[in-house]
């Protein structure tokens, strides 16, 4: 039997390769006896999929066996984003939840998200002890299922969130582009019902993604970019989601693309100096110094987690959280479902626009101002397992005053590897968790400085 392997958040693989049907049975199969060997399965499970290829097919066969062992299961009338799972479960008290998604991952990859009762990722010893029963147990089929459409009960959930009102007042010119995700329809549909015009591309499922990779970065939204950059808008955002809606990235007036570094910046912003709210400030070890910068100057206690949102949810969860992020673009602010929401944090962004009646450029250039240059991008190196062991056990190892020609003012190992250097800029080795990549994260003064930091580090990493 084929090895199955959860990481950061959740199980992926190929479906060409370890992502079968066969092998979603036996994860199904699994998950339900974990949660009947502890009676903790008695108030029912939601599934939900995305718009991947067969993600409805694995999603009816999770519902299926799940129904088949006693429980009581409903499945997502429709496509839906990742957050829609988190907050049905939530909302309505369920055992768990399952989402058949592989997030921004590439189109040949399917996965299998596990949602605790309390509407976040999963937690180790979840996925632990649902790897503990594979293969335990015969796989019982064909159990019976409920359909539910979860878009009117999250609708409601996030109007109560949002200020429609001032967003319509303002004026602002709303782009939107999904992906072709499963959050299509949801941003612009929302806006419709308050009145607010919006203009939405990559609307509709294709199981390619258009070519690209369903992440919010700048090289998959070229047709976005120049869709603002065309219409010309003075006082517009453009809002992008990646292939389940869960993060969430953005345009400037221009088209051009703002980094999810600067994003969350701006979300903290935000709650921090315009709604005023109360609590600290959850980030992973990958994200931008300019957050600590800003906590220190509004008082703000700070904790960095490992990579992984599962690791701020459970922050998160111990209470006294503003707002938590990571560099991916998933985040979640004080009194929501402790899950990344891209549609919510986008509507946030057009609250916060329409607050300082700014453009986003314009209040990320502004903190800049107050608190310096941060540019930020990130290299995913495909390598073997071997090698990115080498780079590991090297960069541990390496004591040298001086580190792609720059000199060195600290180390830390903590998720990953990151070197600190006397400017203030760093660089991050890490392994990915759902992929067979070695990540390299940079922050500098500059872009030119991040390219040719990057560029050296990826010269370091195939020698």
């Amino acid at each position: 039997m084929m090895t199955v392997n959860f990481g950061t958040d959740g199980w992926r693989d190929t479906m060409d390769g370890g992502f079968t049907l066969a092998n979603v049975e036996r994860v199904a199969q699994a998950y339900a006896d974990y949660y009947k060997s502890s009676g903790a399965d008695k108030k029912g499970f939601f599934v939900g999929y995305d718009h991947r290829a067969n993600s409805e097919i694995f999603a009816q066969k999770t519902a299926e066996i799940i129904a088949a062992n006693g429980c009581s299961v409903r499945l997502a009338a429709q496509a839906c984003p990742t957050q829609a799972v988190s907050f049905v479960v939530r909302e309505q008290e369920l055992s768990g939840g399952v989402m058949i998604t592989a997030s921004h991952n590439p189109p040949r990859y399917n996965g299998f998200k596990i949602k605790e009762p309390q509407g976040c990722s999963s937690f180790p010893a979840t996925t632990d002890g649902i790897m503990a029963f594979l293969d335990k147990n015969p796989i019982q089929r064909n159990g019976r299922y409920e359909l539910y459409d979860p878009r009117e009960a999250y609708f409601q959930y996030v109007e109560q969130r949002v200020d429609f009102a001032r967003i319509l007042k303002s004026g602002l010119r709303i782009f939107i582009d999904p992906l072709y995700g499963s959050g299509s329809g949801y941003i612009s549909g929302l806006l419709a019902r308050h009145g607010i015009e919006s203009v939405e591309i990559n609307n509709r499922r294709d199981t390619n993604f258009g070519g690209f990779n369903p992440e919010p970065l700048a090289g998959n939204v070229p047709d976005f970019s120049e869709l603002i950059k065309q219409a010309r808008g003075d006082f517009a955002v453009g809002l992008v989601l990646d292939g389940d809606a869960d993060r969430n990235g953005a345009c400037g007036s221009d088209g051009q693309f703002i980094n999810s570094q600067k994003v969350f910046s701006a979300l903290f912003h935000h709650f921090a100096e315009n709604r005023q709210t109360p609590g600290k400030l959850v980030h992973a070890f990958n994200g931008t110094k300019l957050l600590d910068k800003m906590a220190a100057a509004l008082k703000r206690e700070v904790t960095v987690t490992k990579i992984g949102f599962k690791y701020i949810a459970a922050e998160i969860l111990r209470g006294g959280v503003l707002l938590g992020g990571e560099e991916s673009g998933g985040y979640s602010a004080s009194g929501n479902i402790p899950d990344r929401d891209g549609v919510l944090n986008s509507l946030y962004l057009c609250e916060l626009l329409a607050a300082e009646n700014q453009t986003l450029e314009r209040i990320y250039a502004d903190l800049e101002k107050r608190f310096g240059a941060h540019c930020y991008d990130r290299l995913d190196l495909r390598l073997e397992n071997s090698q990115k062991e080498k780079i590991r056990r090297t960069l541990e190892q390496n004591s040298q005053a001086e580190f792609l020609g720059k000199a060195v003012s600290s180390k830390e190992i903590f998720d990953g590897i990151k070197v600190h250097f006397a400017d203030d800029s760093w660089i991050l080795f890490r392994a990915s968790g759902t992929e067979p990549l070695l990540r390299v994260y940079c922050e500098a003064q500059s872009d030119a400085e991040v390219a040719r930091l990057l560029k050296a580090a990826g010269e370091f990493a195939r020698c």
